[in-house]
């Protein structure tokens, strides 16, 4: 690929075409979640709780990844900004390395606590639980794939190519989607027969990447020599974020423990109602991406101005799908929960879940976009504190709302939407002030 000198003109443009296929990734992503969703469901609200119980230490990985992927992406987009693409391999050299012996560490740890980390959650039934630590166990041998393919997914979006990811993503999903029933239902293996899937689809997409990697001009690492001082500025600008993403994942393991009060069935509402909330999280994630590659290389440039005009395009999209998303999930929340779970219970509680959480959709999705833009300038730390303190909220304030509400089950949704209503008012506040305390040093950003 080769470095464009108009790379920044027409910057919503720009950041529509890149951000593009990372929100179609995002989607069939989206897509084969709900598809899988029904297809657990199926088999019933218990099986559905085991695997939404598993699925908090899938994200964990996910969490802990950060430290290499948030890090490595944002210095290959400053290194192709600087156009100096041997760091930018440099950069690549040191990550593939490191990641592969973190995610192998954390199955091994994973493999040995399985059945200690399901109980954390507590589901409070004991067939829900064996089912849901031996889900783990399998399942869990998509983590060293999984890992990679993050990697190679955030240093090709931050070198500008999001098409690569975004083809490869796909063909893994569809062959994820196709295996999941067969595994399911026709080989008979329940929810394990989906664990399988995924590895069988995860190790492909691994084996895609390394072939594409390879046929990269600014990204393939041949004849690199590793050097530790480059790890270390991937993990400097990835410590906030993964204590970030695993504070988030701790504590949604700990709201996971408040809402088995009411039951299996909460639990089972809860995962059915994230995967339908995706809808603007993954739309305004993709932005988000794309955000942060352009604003990193506008950074990497020391083109402050367009910089600024990045963020400006991100936040009025933002406005545009978060209002479309809340006023969908708010007008229409029952029609969307019955798709996955349809028994009298289950329903009442996702309407209820959907609706509370549509009002946060809007700030949901400024929080993101902001926290792409802190991304690209290289300032990971802020939203990261940000996002732990107000998050953590989310516990006291659900107890606070139990007590004050006579222990109703939309508290526990209330404090969710408020800390998230929160989290995206102040992020995008904080940018502004920074950013233009930031111009003033340079006197070339016109705010």
């Amino acid at each position: 690929m080769q470095i464009k000198e108009a790379w920044f003109k027409n910057d919503m443009k720009q950041l529509v075409m890149l951000a593009l296929p990372v929100i179609a990734t995002s989607f069939t992503s989206m897509a084969y979640n709900f598809i899988n969703m029904i297809f657990v469901g199926r088999l019933g609200s218990d099986a559905v709780a085991a695997v939404g119980s598993a699925g908090f230490f899938m994200n964990l990985s996910w969490g802990i990844s950060a430290i290499l992927t948030v890090g490595a992406g944002i210095k290959v987009s400053h290194s192709i900004g600087e156009k100096n693409i041997m760091l930018a391999k440099s950069y690549v050299k040191s990550g593939i390395q490191a990641i592969i012996i973190i995610s192998l560490i954390y199955y091994f740890i994973l493999a040995l606590a399985r059945k200690y980390a399901i109980g954390i959650v507590g589901l409070n039934n004991p067939e829900i639980e064996k089912a849901a630590a031996t889900f783990l166990l399998i399942v869990g041998l998509s983590i060293p794939f999984l890992l990679q393919n993050l990697f190679f997914t955030s240093i090709f979006i931050g070198s500008g190519d999001s098409k690569t990811p975004f083809r490869i993503t796909t063909i893994a999903l569809i062959l994820n989607i196709t295996l999941d029933p067969l595994l399911i239902f026709v080989a008979g293996l329940g929810i394990n027969g989906a664990a399988i899937g995924t590895i069988v689809s995860q190790a492909i997409a691994t084996y895609l990447f390394y072939r594409k990697l390879n046929q990269s001009e600014d990204l393939r690492p041949t004849g690199i020599t590793y050097r530790s001082v480059l790890l270390k500025n991937i993990i400097r600008l990835g410590i906030s974020p993964t204590i970030q993403r695993v504070s988030f994942t701790i504590i949604a393991i700990g709201m996971a423990r408040i809402i088995s009060s009411w039951g299996a069935s909460a639990i089972a509402v809860q995962k059915v109602g994230v995967q339908i909330e995706a809808i603007s999280y993954m739309t305004a994630g993709g932005f988000m991406s794309a955000l942060s590659s352009l604003s990193g290389k506008a950074y990497g440039a020391k083109n402050y101005d367009d910089q600024w005009k990045v963020f400006c395009s991100g936040i009025t999209l933002a406005l545009i799908i978060g209002l479309i998303t809340s006023a969908a999930l708010i007008i229409f929340p029952e029609a969307l929960f019955s798709i996955f779970l349809s028994d009298k219970q289950s329903l009442a509680m996702g309407k209820e879940y959907l609706t509370i959480l549509g009002y946060s959709q809007l700030f949901m999705c400024l929080e993101l976009m902001a926290t792409g833009a802190f991304f690209g300038w290289g300032r990971t730390n802020i939203p990261a504190i940000t996002s732990i303190s107000l998050t953590l909220l989310r516990i006291p304030m659900a107890f606070a709302f139990i007590h004050l509400w006579s222990n109703s089950l939309s508290s526990v949704w209330w404090s969710i939407s408020i800390s998230s209503i929160a989290k995206g008012t102040i992020l995008v506040t904080l940018y502004i002030i920074l950013f233009k305390t930031f111009s003033r040093k340079y006197n070339t950003v016109r705010l």
